[in-house]
């Protein structure tokens, strides 16, 4: 990118900075809304497969970073189950949180089940399930070691994102009978991530999830329980922008051509007001 787009970028950017923050400012300031003076609002789970960006999200949402001068790092395979602590001001008080749960396949059974049980008993308020079109980091491998791998990248990469969609359809389905079964009104934002390398497919992008099996599984969500006990929303962003790449510095392919920063905040803010919207059906 050139100096001139990139200044263009950063202006922008900085022209809209008190909005941007001012949109999170009323999310802050509804995650730790409470419902009386002893009681605080439940948790919200972030769940989806490894490598969808749920890290990323939670320390987003909490603070920990800045997406404008000081964004996440590289990908870090999660081990366990992460909290991020929402703070109140100054004292920095914790006032509410967000649970992440690790998200490969051989982690799940002994991360996910106990939390789908609090799932069920109504513990979270709302679910925030990520997904990426496929593209979930690898971790510290090469594509060639990869049992996905024959013969060359382009198949590589063909083959890992279709499992990998896949597996998100897997994830939605072992989170649908909780989400049926749990005690309280809840919300599910299902937020398609890494837009940046998907964006020139978007139109498909948006049927595989909307009009597809995703989206079909969401129906009979909504229909089991109905539209004052369960809203579901989607949204397409980008978190991040940045190549795909292996744990070992593989390009397996750079992020679109033209798919700048503004267009990330863009994403941004749709997903701040996608949370405005559940929070006025919340309440």
């Amino acid at each position: 990118m050139d100096n001139d787009n990139s200044w263009r970028i950063f202006a922008w950017v900085w022209e809209r900075k008190d909005e941007i923050w001012g949109k999170m400012q009323q999310l802050y300031d509804w995650f730790r809304n409470r419902r009386n003076d002893d009681e605080e609002r439940p948790d919200i789970l972030i769940i989806g497969p490894g490598g969808v960006g749920k890290t990323t999200l939670g320390g987003f949402l909490a603070q920990k970073f800045d997406f404008f001068t000081h964004p996440p790092g590289e990908y870090q395979e999660s081990l366990g189950v992460e909290t991020f602590d929402l703070v109140r001001g100054s004292e920095q008080t914790p006032v509410a949180g967000l649970v992440i749960p690790p998200g490969q396949e051989h982690r799940r059974p002994s991360n996910w089940n106990d939390l789908f049980r609090e799932l069920t008993e109504g513990k979270f308020r709302g679910v925030i399930l990520l997904s990426a079109w496929g593209y979930h980091s690898l971790g510290n491998i090469s594509y060639k070691k990869h049992h996905l791998f024959d013969r060359t990248k382009p198949q590589f990469l063909e083959s890992y994102l279709s499992d990998r969609r896949n597996d998100e359809i897997s994830v939605l389905k072992q989170l649908a009978p909780h989400l049926m079964a749990c005690s309280r009104k809840l919300w599910v934002m299902s937020l398609i991530a890494k837009q940046d390398l998907w964006w020139t497919k978007k139109e498909e992008v948006r049927k595989h999830y909307e009009e597809g099996e995703y989206g079909a599984e969401l129906r009979k969500i909504l229909s089991h329980r109905g539209n004052q006990q369960f809203r579901h929303e989607f949204v397409f962003a980008s978190l991040v922008i940045g190549n795909f790449v292996t744990g070992m510095k593989e390009l397996l392919q750079p992020n679109t051509a033209g798919f700048d920063h503004h267009l990330c905040v863009q994403s941004l803010r749709r997903m701040f007001e996608t949370f405005d919207s559940l929070r006025n059906w919340e309440a």
